[in-house]
């Protein structure tokens, strides 16, 4: 399978999917499809797992990005399970604050491990932004070295990584917030209606999410990634279609 079809048959298994189990398949009754509140978050779950879990075994690596987002769809089922094992019908009053930090702290240990061996191949910011899948690294560093301009390369990648860490600073504050916006309301409802209320709140949460968070992300990558490839031609005279692999 070609690398960009993997990529996009991963964004539809571990984001997409997800979603549309949740807001087809959480009903009780009615249809074959209606599984029910606990078993259609089973299955939204343990696609991404499963996904992650595939990728794995058939490529036996397992990347950073790769390693955070089975870890974000884990603790999901943990505030899940958490939520709906307070007794009766109703979950638990706090499952909103929990939920929201859950979400706030994936993106807080992405921004940490981001400022974390930002020179090293590997690190979260290869992952992201200075992929050795676009930019042609092994020449860019050849020339550094070549030059005597390691130090002022190291500058341009510490740059790189602070204004990406601090995009997933906000990214966290806003997920933290979109959150308790979806959820806060859920256990205000019917106790019978709330477990079904708290997953499509989570589903509305995916899809906002990368509306008024990805999207931005999205555009702050772009612009580090600019700004890498502005900065590192200036630093070793290297034109612009030589920093990238060739196609």
């Amino acid at each position: 399978m070609e690398k960009g079809t993997k990529s996009l048959l991963n964004v539809f298994l571990s984001v997409l999917a997800p979603v549309l189990v949740l807001d087809n398949c959480s009903a009780t009754g009615g249809s074959w499809w209606h599984l029910g509140t606990t078993w259609a978050m089973v299955v939204a779950l343990s696609l991404p797992i499963g996904c992650g879990l595939y990728t794995f075994a058939t490529e036996k690596k397992v990347e950073l990005l790769t390693i955070f987002g089975l870890l974000g769809t884990i603790l999901t089922g943990v505030v899940t399970i958490y939520a709906n094992t307070g007794g009766g019908e109703a979950i638990r009053p706090d499952t909103p604050w929990w939920y929201a930090a859950k979400e706030a702290l994936i993106a807080l240990l992405l921004a940490g491990a981001m400022l974390v061996n930002k020179h090293q191949e590997g690190s979260m910011l290869r992952a992201f932004v200075y992929s050795d899948a676009i930019f042609d690294i092994k020449t860019i560093e050849k020339t550094v070295t070549g030059s005597n301009s390691t130090p002022q390369y190291n500058k341009v990648l510490d740059s790189a990584a602070y204004m990406t860490a601090g995009s997933l600073l906000f990214s966290a504050a806003a997920n933290f917030a979109l959150a308790l916006y979806f959820l806060l309301p859920v256990p205000e409802a019917a106790p019978a209606q709330q477990a079904e209320l708290y997953n499509y709140a989570v589903s509305k949460m995916t899809w906002m999410g990368l509306l008024i968070i990805g999207l931005p992300l999205l555009l702050t990558l772009m612009l580090v990634m600019r700004y890498l490839c502005k900065r590192i031609a200036a630093l070793t005279g290297l034109a612009d279609d030589k920093l990238f692999l060739p196609r």
